[in-house]
């Protein structure tokens, strides 16, 4: 069996258990396109957005419903690999969470603010929103600190690329924001912190990388588990 084809199924897994507890608001099921796995009703719309503000980008996206899933909070979470022609060797991955820019229509809804012992650290005021983004290309440029293969990126800061020792599966990218960012939804509605991940990716690692091994981050240092 293809590899692409497990990667298609752990989407749709991970997809099925936020619906089956009650955190997937909204989604798009997944579905292989050529090399791609992507989400029914895929736009790409990031050659219009460059150099936007953090608000359109998202209104944007929730708009047009451009993502696997979003949260009650506002949440928007995308996944998008890319395959080879073979569809066994992974060629780039793009994992995103887009939280909500401003919480104020989520504080103001009645059936949220009754769940408040649920969604009460979410919606808190103090909460800043942060982009959250993994992304992998085998083609990156080896020897270069600053763009390794696997990496994490804060906030949209162009020059934030944490190295990772290795791509990051669906499952284990959820799960890392159900424990760190949904904990206490999470547990409460009873998400499956148990699902196992089928998708393995092997350790992709420049020597410049390696060598400078207090910046480089394991999957599993970094909660990626």
């Amino acid at each position: 069996m293809k590899k692409i084809n497990d990667v298609f199924k752990e989407v749709r897994n991970i997809t099925q258990e936020l619906i089956r507890c009650g955190l997937a608001e909204e989604f798009n099921f997944p579905v292989v396109k050529g090399t791609d796995v992507i989400w029914t009703g895929y736009t790409d719309i990031s050659f219009y957005l460059k150099n936007m503000d953090y608000v359109t980008i998202y209104s944007e996206m929730e708009k047009q419903r451009n993502y696997n899933f979003k949260f009650p909070d506002g949440g928007i979470v995308q996944l998008m690999y890319r395959y080879n022609l073979s569809g066994e060797e992974l060629q780039s991955h793009r994992l995103a969470f887009y939280p909500s820019p401003s919480f104020e229509i989520y504080q103001n809804d009645a059936e949220l603010y009754d769940a408040d012992y649920i969604y009460g650290d979410i919606l808190n005021k103090e909460v800043l929103p942060v982009i959250i983004r993994a992304d992998y290309n085998c083609e990156n440029t080896a020897g270069k600190i600053h763009h390794p293969y696997s990496h994490i990126t804060l906030g949209g800061y162009k020059n934030c690329r944490i190295p990772v020792d290795r791509p990051i599966s669906p499952a284990q990218f959820v799960k890392f924001l159900m424990e760190h960012f949904y904990y206490v939804p999470s547990t409460r509605l009873d998400f499956n912190f148990d699902m196992r991940s089928i998708v393995y990716f092997e350790e992709h690692l420049a020597e410049c990388d390696r060598k400078k091994s207090h910046l480089t981050v394991s999957c599993a240092e970094a909660g990626f588990v």
